[in-house]
């Protein structure tokens, strides 16, 4: 899920765009993603037909693609962008937990669960974890674990002509699976990068 979406030209965060260059597979299940964000997104410049190797290899490094642009801007999570409704650092959360009700959606149809999935509300999750009041160091640690388990959760799925039914976006694939959560990861660190740019602290 994509909440707290950013606003803002797709091409302010040049660092952040997906390389065109990487193989693409039009193939999918789903044109949810391409029929809301627009495709490549209209803000982030997330290509919809990435790959599923090079969508799965974005995701995995998304804890270290993180990790440097913090350390680059010597940030501390509590900037935020004051058109945006989370800092940095519930950024991060957010990420992390969306990695991991995944994970467990696939984990739980791969172990014989009905392929329907039931949505959740990232705001009321938000305000359940107090977002706002969880460290950088800790959030981090977090999104580094729930993607590892993501990982795992997809390799298990993969032997599998696993489909999701999710009330919101119909059915998914594997394959819409994995980019959708790309695109929540790449959106977000575009979020995170023009709330640091914007230079205010909580």
């Amino acid at each position: 899920m994509l909440g707290q979406k950013g606003k803002g030209r797709a091409g302010e965060v040049q660092e952040g765009r997906c390389q065109k260059d990487v193989p693409r597979d039009t193939s999918t299940v789903s044109d949810w993603g391409e029929n809301l964000y627009g495709d490549p997104c209209h803000e982030c410049g997330f290509d919809w037909a990435i790959s599923h190797d090079e969508a799965i290899k974005s995701v995995v490094n998304t804890p270290r693609s993180y990790a440097q642009v913090l350390a680059d801007a010597d940030a501390d999570g509590s900037e935020r962008d004051p058109e945006l409704t989370w800092s940095v650092g519930a950024y991060i959360c957010h990420v992390g937990d969306n990695m991991r009700i995944w994970a467990e959606r696939l984990a739980g149809v791969c172990r014989g669960a009905s392929s329907v999935v039931a949505s959740y509300d990232e705001g009321l999750l938000a305000v359940a974890r107090a977002y706002e009041g969880i460290a950088i160091e800790a959030a981090m640690w977090s999104l580094e674990r729930a993607v590892e388990e993501w990982k795992r959760a997809v390799e298990e799925a993969s032997v599998t002509d696993i489909v999701l039914v999710h009330p919101d976006r119909g059915q998914q694939s594997l394959v819409d699976v994995v980019r959708s959560n790309a695109h929540d990861a790449f959106h977000h660190q575009w979020d995170i990068q023009r709330s640091i740019r914007a230079g205010s602290r909580s």
